[in-house]
């Protein structure tokens, strides 16, 4: 991967992060935050990861869900909302179709191990 795509994909992770926290992330909040368009977003992504931008913005949110709920000590309402999710059930129903697991389940296989 060239230097300045991962740096590209290094500032898209940021700005995820920062955004979690306002509650609000998609991919228009980002193209905003970066001064790009949407389809230059969505294109310069996929040609970098190979997946549409909802997706690896989705995929970031999840890897940091799985993060906060390894480390027990959060419930999966709180999660949700330091995922960016105002309803916990949106994010356990999404976090179960893309981990494969409940939120629940996820943390109680990551602390036995």
């Amino acid at each position: 991967m060239k230097k300045e795509d991962k740096e590209f994909l290094k500032q898209v992770e940021k700005l995820v992060y920062e955004q979690m926290k306002t509650k609000h992330v998609n991919c228009d909040t980002v193209c905003d935050s970066m001064n790009i368009t949407n389809q230059h977003l969505r294109r310069k992504i996929l040609a970098i990861t190979g997946t549409t931008g909802g997706k690896y913005i989705l995929t970031i949110r999840m890897e940091y869900a799985k993060e906060l709920l390894a480390k027990g000590k959060y419930s999966v309402g709180t999660v949700a909302l330091k995922c960016g999710y105002d309803d916990a059930n949106n994010f356990s129903r999404t976090f179960k179709r893309e981990v494969g697991k409940k939120p629940t389940e996820y943390a109680s296989s990551i602390q036995k191990d």
